[in-house]
């Protein structure tokens, strides 16, 4: 390989390495896993299917670490595994469908939601009890809006 085409490899492989370190800060940030955001950072910004070898080897984590990130990611819906024909290699990437990685925070706003209206039916009359109602209000409110904003989004997806 000549020296040029190393160079735009490497630049190549620092940008998807900022990348995943962004991303892996972004998750972390909101209590997630630095690792998991730093392979679905990874991923995102791949433009093949990786191996868990590769995504080890890229990130300077190790395979098991690399294999929990991508089970994790994909039982979320965020990235799917595809299977090499004759061969036990796994392939990891990102999903297409985007709306998929919000799936995650619309299960804890909805979890919160249930959470929240308990406490509210528990509590008596007074200050406690209505900044509780009026947690149960926005978070339903953001809940119906979240599903009017992923429908929209399908139907612009689809007029393209």
């Amino acid at each position: 390989m000549l020296n040029i085409e190393k160079k735009r490899l490497g630049k190549a492989e620092d940008r998807r390495i900022s990348i995943a370190d962004d991303i892996g800060r972004v998750y972390a940030r909101y209590g997630l896993a630095f690792s998991i955001g730093r392979v679905f950072g990874l991923l995102l910004a791949s433009d093949v299917p990786l191996t868990l070898d590769e995504i080890a080897e890229t990130l300077g984590i190790s395979k098991s670490g690399a294999s929990v990130a991508a089970r994790d990611l994909e039982r979320v819906g965020a990235v799917h595994r595809l299977g090499t024909p004759g061969s036990k290699r796994v392939l990891y990437e990102a999903t297409e469908s985007m709306e998929s990685t919000f799936a995650g925070t619309f299960a804890r706003i909805q979890d919160s939601l249930h959470a929240m209206n308990r406490a509210e039916t528990r509590l008596t009359a007074g200050k406690a009890k209505r900044r509780m109602k009026e947690m149960v209000e926005v978070h339903e409110f953001w809940l119906r809006e979240s599903n009017g904003i992923i429908e929209r989004w399908r139907r612009r997806r689809q007029s393209r």
